[in-house]
């Protein structure tokens, strides 16, 4: 940066140059305030919403809050507070050249310092929460539980070592002001921020691949372990937005207009942590709905619908089974117990008479049957008489 004169009004010297030779827009500029606040706004309702709806599944299953309930409990919060800050800085949601060197003050550099101290807790919080999920599900397999235990120490020493290293570099020290001279400190810490970056890709991949080959060995039907596995893979969208944070990153490192790459990871890191925490609700949300449909009364009405159907398709093939035939054979008029029993159906042969059908049974004895089929639903009405083989 160029030295600039003492007494220079710097509301009125731009923070970049812009590349098309323009002069600066201080008036209304383009700007991401709008995409920021309404992102960060939206997903944090919306995670809300997942939030309750686990918390109250699981504390009735669990008879009380676990581990993974609390570490999203903090996740959420540290969210909040990111978001809270993130969309009141939306006067440098701007390009670098319609930004006056004026808005580094000590109001912006103390938000950005406070983002910094809650970015790394924030997805350990989140990411941690998913692996104790795993855990619980998963715990009786052994290389599970040791993944899930190297993955989250190897979590635990990326995402937590920035916080130690803001104090040092990214707040003034020894009574000086908080001034631009911050920023040039805190430049010290660009690579760890893409170690940060580079552990949320890593981290999201892990989290999307450990659970298939467990879901995959299931004997459950195949749709089943689809649905399981899509359930997992809406982490998916968590790994999108982390890998465009790091190419942001790399832009605010390297690009010529770091301010408006700034804003547009705000954007992407707010996407990416609500949707972590989404990710670990999504399982009893699952369950959760699964219960809901049974006992709607859309559920009742297709049961009941699909039961008349069974029954109305169950009688037709009774009917067309007890229709009158001159060849019919004996089982198909043994489908009666209530007029024929089992003792009766000895029979050795069978032949049409005028009244009916006339059954010759093995002892001598024959029955004739009468079979009336006049109704319009083809019910049967059977009567039978016993002759002695004198008669």
């Amino acid at each position: 940066m160029d030295i600039i004169p003492p007494g220079t009004d710097l509301s009125k010297v731009p923070l970049g140059v812009n590349p098309n030779g323009d002069p600066p827009n201080f008036v209304d500029p383009p700007s991401l305030t709008v995409g920021v606040q309404s992102v960060g706004i939206t997903l944090a309702v919306t995670t809300l919403i997942f939030l309750v709806l686990r918390l109250r599944n699981y504390t009735k299953l669990n008879h009380g809050l676990v581990l993974d309930d609390v570490f999203l409990l903090i996740a959420y919060g540290l969210a909040l507070a990111y978001t809270i800050m993130a969309s009141t800085l939306g006067r440098l949601s701007k390009h670098m050249w319609d930004v006056p060197m004026s808005e580094i003050n000590e109001d912006y550099l103390k938000k950005l310092f406070a983002t910094s101290i809650i970015y790394g807790p924030m997805f350990f919080f989140a990411k941690a929460a998913i692996l104790l999920l795993y855990y619980r599900a998963f715990k009786p397999k052994i290389w599970m539980r040791w993944s899930i235990f190297i993955i989250m120490g190897l979590m635990f020493g990326t995402y937590w070592m920035a916080v130690p290293l803001n104090f040092i570099y990214c707040m003034p020290h020894h009574g000086r002001p908080w001034d631009v001279t911050v920023l040039t400190n805190c430049n010290h810490l660009r690579i760890p921020g893409l170690v940060h970056g580079g552990m949320n890709v890593a981290a999201d991949v892990t989290l999307v691949c450990l659970p298939i080959p467990v879901v995959s060995k299931l004997q459950i039907p195949l749709g089943k372990k689809i649905a399981i596995l899509g359930i997992f893979a809406t982490g998916l969208l968590a790994l999108v937005c982390s890998i465009l944070a790091v190419y942001y990153r790399v832009m605010i490192i390297n690009g010529e207009d770091s301010l408006w790459a700034n804003a547009q990871a705000w954007i992407v890191i707010q996407a990416e942590i609500y949707a972590a925490i989404c990710v670990a609700c999504m399982p009893s949300l699952a369950k959760l709905g699964r219960f809901r449909f049974k006992e709607s009364k859309l559920y009742t009405t297709l049961q009941s619908l699909l039961r008349s159907t069974g029954r109305t398709s169950n009688a037709s093939q009774r009917t067309k089974r007890f229709q009158p035939s001159p060849n019919a054979s004996v089982s198909a008029l043994k489908h009666d117990p209530a007029e024929v029993s089992e003792a009766d159906c000895s029979f050795s042969s069978i032949h049409g008479a005028e009244d009916g059908y006339e059954l010759q049974r093995t002892d001598g004895a024959y029955r004739l049957i009468t079979v009336d089929v006049t109704s319009q639903e083809a019910s049967l009405e059977v009567r039978s008489k016993e002759q002695g083989i004198n008669d």
